[in-house]
């Protein structure tokens, strides 16, 4: 479970990033910061949620 909490939130934020990057339409400092922005947020997201389930299994 420790390296799932570590592995999983970094590939989706490859993921999502790197989708994200493919598909901007325009390169400007706004649509670059909310390209990292979005795939960050997801991934401190499925962190939480590991976090979440790891605590719900040890109670």
């Amino acid at each position: 479970m420790k390296s799932m909490e570590r592995i999983l939130p970094v590939f989706v934020f490859v993921v999502l990033l790197g989708s994200n990057l493919l598909n901007i339409s325009h390169f400007s400092f706004i649509s670059v910061f909310i390209a990292v922005f979005w795939p960050l947020v997801a991934g401190v997201f499925v962190f939480g949620l590991i976090k979440l389930l790891w605590w719900w299994v040890q109670r």
